[in-house]
Order: C-alpha cells, then sequence, then structure tokens
C-alpha cells in the first residue's frame, strides 16, 4: 500500500499509542546531550504524529513539523493543541514541495527515502541548521525482539520470508560524502504496541500485512493469543529496537575528520 493511503486515523492512532508508551524521545535526547540546550529552535521533517516534535517543544521556544501525511499533520496539530505548545508549526507536505527557514536544529527521523545515501536532504539538512543535525534510522541486529512476529508471521501468511536490515551505514556514507563527520550512538529503547482486546490486534495485524479473509484472521487470533502480553488493562506486543543516531554541528562537520564508523 502507497504511504500515502496506509496512513488513517485509525492507524495514526495505533502508533500514537505506541509513541505514548516508548521511552523512544528520552533516549534519543540523552544522546544528543548538552548541545541540545544551545538550541531554541527545531525543523522535524517527516515528523510523524510528534514522537520527537513535542518533547523539543517542550525545550525550545520554535518547533517546525513537516509531515506529508494529512492524517499524521492533524494528529500532530491536536496533540500540539491539547499541549498547549502555540509555538508549533505543521507544515503538510513532503520534503521539497515548500520551503522552510533555517533553524537551530534540524532532525530527521525513521524516513528511509530522505537518508538514503544520495538523498538531497542530507546536504540540505547541512545548509538549514545552524548548530546540530540529528539524524536517526532503524539499525536492527540480531538479538533484537523480531518486529511484531513477522519473522514467524511472514512466511505462514504470506509465503515469503521476512527481511529487514540496517540501512544506517548507507546513511553514514551519504553523509561522509559529503563531508559531514557525526558521531554515531547506538541508541536502544522500546516501542512495545497496546491493544484493547484480541480483535483491535488481529485488525492491526491484517491491515500491517494487507491480509484479507477469514483464514488469514482466524490464524491471527489463535497466534497472537499466545503471544501478545496482558498488562494494565491491555494486551502488548513488545518489541525492542535499535537505532543509530547520527549527531553534527554543521560548523564542525568539515574539520572533524572522516567520522565514526557504525559501532556494531
Amino acid at each position: 500500500m502507497p504511504h500515502s493511503e496506509f496512513w488513517t486515523e485509525r492507524t495514526v492512532a495505533w502508533y500514537a499509542r505506541a509513541v505514548a508508551r516508548s521511552d523512544f524521545a528520552p533516549r534519543v535526547l540523552a544522546v544528543i546531550g548538552p548541545a541540545l540546550d544551545e538550541c531554541k529552535s527545531a525543523l522535524d521533517v517527516g515528523a510523524g504524529c510528534g514522537a520527537l516534535a513535542l518533547p523539543l517543544a517542550r525545550r525550545m521556544g520554535w518547533v517546525t513539523a513537516v509531515e506529508p501525511s494529512a492524517a499524521m499533520a492533524r494528529a500532530l496539530r491536536e496533540a500540539a493543541a491539547r499541549a498547549g505548545f502555540g509555538r508549533v508549526t505543521v507544515i503538510e507536505a513532503a520534503w521539497g514541495e515548500v520551503p522552510v527557514e533555517r533553524h537551530d536544529l534540524v532532525v530527521c527521523a525513521h524516513v528511509g527515502g530522505l537518508l538514503n545515501a544520495d538523498s538531497p536532504f542530507l546536504a540540505d539538512a547541512k545548509r538549514l541548521a545552524r548548530r546540530l543535525v540529528v539524524l536517526i534510522r532503524d539499525a536492527p541486529r540480531p538479538e533484537d525482539q523480531d518486529k511484531f512476529f513477522y519473522r514467524e508471521l511472514y512466511p505462514a501468511l504470506l509465503g515469503r520470508p521476512y527481511e529487514h536490515r540496517s540501512h544506517a551505514d548507507e546513511t553514514l556514507g551519504g553523509l561522509r560524502a559529503l563531508g559531514m563527520a557525526p558521531r554515531v550512538t547506538l541508541c536502544e529503547y522500546s516501542s512495545d504496541q497496546p491493544f484493547i482486546d484480541l480483535e483491535e490486534a488481529c485488525d492491526f495485524w491484517m491491515t500491517y500485512m494487507g491480509l484479507q479473509g477469514s483464514g488469514p484472521r482466524a490464524y491471527l487470533e489463535g497466534f497472537l493469543r499466545e503471544r501478545l502480553l496482558s498488562a494494565g488493562g491491555e494486551l502488548i506486543a513488545p518489541f525492542k529496537k535499535t537505532a543509530a543516531v547520527f549527531v553534527w554541528s554543521p560548523a564542525e562537520a568539515q574539520a572533524s575528520g572522516a567520522g565514526d564508523a557504525l559501532p556494531y
């Protein structure tokens, strides 16, 4: 399913509930460290429903969030309003469709197309950041928990193996080609997915895997009944993730050498 069609009010709500449980933001902000204190404005590209934009808004006076999905952008606006963050500007557009101003911090998390080695965004980030650039990309390791049990469910229901490799090394190569030398840190965090009940959990997997029909649903019902954890009146799909966090100052990038290798 095209990305623009996948994000609906319901899929965004699922994602937002996982974000609310996750320790992603505090762990990433801890990796960035004291340099974040010098930033008074942030540009979050591919901001989603605000996993980083909202925590940054608590620390900064001005956050601009660029998000192409209408459902995600709407959820972010509503969340910012509920939190009383009046200086969060949400731009509903894909990167490159509208001009944006320079900000102290430019951040982009888990937006694969923008973080590829040949993406023009990498050079754009350097140009638009006054003080700091932070890029975040999945860096799954063998010891990480299997994403949503896909390694078992893909062969059983889709007839093919599930493959999810790290593309963080490609991002690092693209940055080095531009003369940037980031500090690279692996960041482990929780991304558990909660559900109200088993029916909702089955809806989730049917949607995410693009399944239809009573057969796959019956299989999922039996499978998930055994795998999901019960906690606080909810069913939980536990999920531990690892991300590579690239941090650098554009002013220092040319003089700081080759940059770190991925710390695998």
